[in-house]
């Protein structure tokens, strides 16, 4: 996953309901704060930006 790439965002769990199946274009990959802290990135969807969790992201088609 890089920037430019379009993302689906599923969470494998059912936990997150309201986001389940967005798609967006990666931004920016932001640094963590803390080593317990998920991995996040930074989505431009329809709805605005968006920060999401990288494991529950998948690329749909990478940018070139």
């Amino acid at each position: 996953m890089k920037i430019g790439d379009l993302v689906r965002y599923g969470s494998r769990f059912g936990e997150i309901k309201h986001q389940d199946g967005a798609i967006g274009t990666v931004l920016d990959f932001p640094v963590v704060s803390h080593p317990k802290e998920f991995q996040k990135v930074r989505v431009l969807t329809e709805n605005g930006i968006q920060s999401w969790i990288m494991q529950f992201c998948e690329v749909v088609n990478e940018g070139r």
